[in-house]
């Protein structure tokens, strides 16, 4: 096939469809479902990956994870986690929709390095791992855009109130609203000393429906969604194809 005629997005509805065990902690030897539908699609889209596996301690023992690194060139990186909690779960919106945006955001801006992350579920493993090959000098990146539950809202984010150069870039070129966010990958990579922001794009909110405290413009953004994480209500049908797209070509003008 063709690596033109591949629709990316739609490619949600059918990685949605594949199931891990559960969180990185329940990962063997080999990779996850989910890795692997990966690197299927990232092979038929002839997009250049690093599987990198590693060990991280866990509880009881070490546990293994899979980072897919797809290197570029550029300054600023971009993330996405790939894990899952729920196996039951569609894990539409949390986080499946990022992971193919990212890609999806690759294949757009070839020069920008993008990390599908392992462990955030459980802590940021994933983003502890990468976090110590960028500082060891293996990547030459100086920030990292996170993206978080970018199935539904297109160009109508907000950011993580992240105070530093990424922050204040991404504030003179959209200005969009920002929030208190509760853990991500970002927090790991600012505790790494990795300049890193979030970002997370909501739908407007519909008439009858209480109104949230982030707006834009005059509309108000539906937050509801945030609260289906790890639920089997996170599911395929309530993303938006194109919102992705949306999304991901607003996003783009970043770099």
């Amino acid at each position: 096939m063709k690596n033109q005629k591949i629709d990316i997005y739609n490619k949600i509805y059918d990685f949605c469809k594949v199931r891990n065990f559960g969180s990185m902690s329940k990962n063997g030897d080999e990779p996850t479902p989910r890795v692997k539908f990966l690197i299927e699609l990232l092979e038929s889209l002839e997009i250049d990956y690093i599987l990198d596996k590693f060990e991280s301690k866990g509880f009881l023992s070490n546990m293994i994870g899979y980072n897919i690194i797809l290197p570029g060139t550029h300054r600023i990186g971009v993330t996405a986690h790939h894990d899952i909690m729920n196996p039951d779960s569609d894990n539409a919106n949390d986080n499946s929709a990022s992971v193919i945006n990212a890609i999806a955001l690759k294949k757009l801006k070839p020069e920008i390095t993008i990390c599908l992350l392992d462990g955030e579920e459980i802590g940021g493993k994933g983003s502890e791992r990468f976090s110590h090959l960028i500082n060891n000098g293996d990547y030459q990146i100086d920030s990292i855009l996170n993206f978080e539950l970018t199935g539904r809202g297109g160009k109508n984010f907000f950011i993580g109130k992240y105070p530093g150069n990424l922050f204040d870039e991404l504030m003179e070129k959209f200005n969009p609203p920002t929030f208190s966010t509760p853990y991500n990958d970002s927090v790991t990579f600012r505790k790494n000393g990795i300049d890193s922001c979030v970002i997370n794009p909501l739908p407007i909110i519909k008439e009858g429906k209480s109104k949230s405290g982030l707006k834009i413009g005059d509309d108000y953004l539906d937050t509801s969604i945030l609260w289906l994480c790890h639920s089997e209500e996170d599911s395929v049908d309530k993303i938006s194809t194109k919102d992705m797209e949306e999304f991901v070509l607003e996003v783009s003008k970043l770099f």
